[in-house]
C-alpha cells in the first residue's frame, strides 16, 4: 500500500477524532447559549483565528501567494455557510442523540453523500460504479446508526 495512502488514512482517523472533541464542546455550548448561536460564533471566532493566521502568512511571504479567482471566493464561502449549518446541527442533534450516535449519524450522511458524489464522479476522480456491495455497505452503516441510537 503506497504511503501516501497510508498516510491519508491516519489524517483521517486524526480528523475524526478532533471532530468528536469539537463536536462534544460544540453541543455542550449549544446547551447553555442555543444551537443556532453556537453555530455563528464557533464560525465567527473560527475565523478570526484563521484571520490571523492568514495575516502571519500574508507577512511572511506577500500578498502574491493569496491571488484567488472569483468563483474559489464564491465556493469558499459556501462552504463557510455550510459549516456554520454543520456546527449548528451537531449542537442540536448530539443533545439530543448523544454523541456516538449523533456522530454515527453526521458519518453515515457523509457516507449517503460521498457514494453519490463518487458515483457521479464530481469529486474530481474517476466515477467508481454504485454496486451492490456498497449499497450493503450504507446499509450496514444505517444499521449501525440504529444501534447506537439511545433506547428508551
Amino acid at each position: 500500500m503506497r504511503l501516501s495512502i497510508i498516510t491519508g488514512a491516519v489524517l483521517a482517523s486524526l480528523t475524526g477524532m478532533a471532530i468528536a472533541v469539537q463536536s462534544t464542546i460544540s453541543s455542550r455550548v449549544g446547551a447553555q447559549i442555543g444551537d443556532i448561536r453556537t453555530g455563528i460564533l464557533t464560525n465567527l471566532l473560527g475565523g478570526v483565528i484563521a484571520g490571523g493566521l492568514m495575516l502571519v502568512w500574508l507577512l511572511k511571504d506577500g500578498p502574491a501567494e493569496w491571488k484567488v479567482p472569483p468563483a474559489v471566493i464564491g465556493l469558499t464561502g459556501l462552504s463557510g455557510l455550510l459549516g456554520v449549518l454543520i456546527v449548528t446541527g451537531i449542537s442540536f442533534s448530539l443533545q439530543r442523540a448523544g454523541v456516538a450516535a449523533g456522530l454515527a449519524g453526521v458519518i453515515f450522511g457523509q457516507l449517503v453523500i460521498s457514494t453519490l458524489i463518487d458515483s457521479l464522479g464530481i469529486g474530481g476522480a474517476e466515477p467508481i460504479p454504485f454496486t451492490l456491495i456498497r449499497a450493503a455497505g450504507l446499509l450496514t452503516a444505517g444499521l449501525g446508526v440504529y444501534l447506537l441510537l439511545p433506547k428508551g
